[in-house]
């Protein structure tokens, strides 16, 4: 009963305090805000991925059509000719898409950093320029976009603090605190019981907004666990603060201390909000920049120019040597037992070579990424909000794994591409409608 009567007068108290009914309603507004501008992006690339895919089997009609007509290729390309492998291979659609998850508007994470669908062919690498390069999170709220992720992690704890910061201190700026029992079990029940109508608020509010747009998104039915998961993470970060203040309430204004009040709580919980959110990401993402430096990515802008050169400039016979190394099946082709290697069907075949130093280039830079990854996972102890950030994007599928097996996806259709190309090459087969159909086959999502 004790319980409910100061939950009945703080409810009164919050409705007759403008300053944090005001603020409750900013936080509502810059979440809803951006888990609209979440919902608007992965509708975004919902349907510029159904477009891609239209505009692909337009292309497959179109040079079936030609296979029909007796045409090698279109009237004004004279040049072209889809019965040679190459030139099959080249038109043949091969779309790598990272479908958007239906949590994404949860956490945006790196969904804008990088590219979200890529036209495969047998010259593509996953780093290329079509690949990453969009705006980062941090450039969009210069530019007023919002992520929900953000307003969780940042923002909720600055409300928490707006809430919470006079309970108790509101009564010792007023001198009369001695008239609430100092006894050290009511204390804490008193104090506990006016923190946690602020908490129950704020989870009622925040589930509301989960079930509204993971309903609108399909989440709800499509995976009901994962939105279950992510407003667990949401509610436990959230009580983690909750219970931070509650600690910096009860240990800040006990009867015995002289100092304290409102203004001296509100500036302890303002300090422990700069620490574990401006000043220890900073502190970590500095020191791991300066760690695993990002110039490593020179070597792929080598290997992307220089490197790639120096395979064009091979002998016909070097490229077929190299080729038959890295492809050992290839011997038993009928250009392998050519006398001389074909610079035409060489020059078309390359691309073989440039794919391993790709790879290879890659490997590396993946290697000191994850090298990276794993150093920060190792500070998470002192770290939570970077913890609790990489959680939301991981179960929304916007963190830097669901980007790494995009990229693996990427690779799997270059090397598809790639060792169709060279074995109908090296067969020197004429590509008719019947093979061009089995190439599009291939690379059906």
């Amino acid at each position: 009963m004790k319980h409910f009567i100061i939950t009945q007068q703080e409810f009164k108290h919050f409705i007759r305090s403008p300053f944090k009914t005001i603020s409750l309603f900013l936080f509502v507004g810059a979440a809803i805000y951006g888990l609209q501008n979440g919902y608007e992006l992965l509708k975004t690339q919902q349907d510029e991925i159904a477009a891609i895919n239209i505009k692909n089997n337009e292309t497959i009609a179109e040079v079936v059509g030609w296979y029909d007509a007796g045409k090698k290729g279109p009237d004004d390309k004279p040049w072209i000719d889809v019965t040679t492998p190459m030139r099959a291979i080249w038109y043949t659609p091969a779309l790598a898409a990272k479908e958007p998850s239906p949590l994404m508007p949860f956490s945006i994470g790196q969904a804008e950093q990088f590219g979200f669908y890529k036209q495969v062919s047998n010259w593509s690498s996953v780093l290329d320029s079509d690949s990453s390069g969009e705006i980062s999170n941090p450039e969009r709220l210069t530019v007023g976009t919002l992520d929900f992720g953000f307003v969780v992690l940042y923002l909720l704890p600055i409300l928490v603090i707006v809430l919470v910061f006079n309970i108790g201190g509101l009564e010792k700026d007023f001198r009369f605190d001695q008239l609430i029992q100092t006894n050290i079990a009511s204390r804490q029940k008193w104090l506990l019981a006016r923190s946690l109508f602020y908490f129950v608020l704020i989870a009622v509010i925040l589930l509301l907004l989960v079930i509204v747009y993971a309903a609108a998104t399909g989440a709800l039915s499509l995976d009901f666990l994962a939105v279950l998961k992510l407003y667990f993470y949401v509610m436990l970060y959230t009580l983690l603060w909750f219970v931070a203040f509650y600690l910096v309430n009860f240990f800040g204004n006990r009867p015995t201390r002289k100092t304290g009040g409102s203004a001296n709580q509100a500036l302890k919980m303002i300090s422990l909000w700069l620490l574990f959110c401006v000043i220890i990401p900073g502190a970590v993402h500095q020191l791991a920049s300066l760690k695993y430096p990002t110039n490593y990515m020179v070597d792929f802008v080598d290997a992307k120019r220089e490197e790639t050169n120096k395979i064009w400039d091979l002998p016909a016979e070097d490229i077929r040597n190299q080729l038959v190394k890295l492809y050992p099946k290839l011997a038993l082709t009928k250009h392998a037992k050519d006398s001389i290697a074909d610079s035409r069907i060489m020059g078309s075949s390359s691309s073989g070579l440039v794919n391993r130093l790709m790879k290879n280039t890659i490997l590396t830079i993946e290697n000191s990424n994850e090298n990276k990854n794993q150093w920060i996972r190792n500070t998470y102890l002192i770290n939570p909000v970077s913890f609790f950030q990489n959680k939301l994007s991981a179960i929304a599928s916007t963190d830097y794994y669901a980007y790494k097996d995009y990229r693996a996806q990427i690779q799997s259709m270059i090397d598809k591409k790639i060792t169709l190309l060279l074995f109908d090459n090296w067969n020197k087969k004429t590509i008719d409608k019947k093979r061009f159909i089995e190439y599009t086959e291939q690379f059906k999502q």
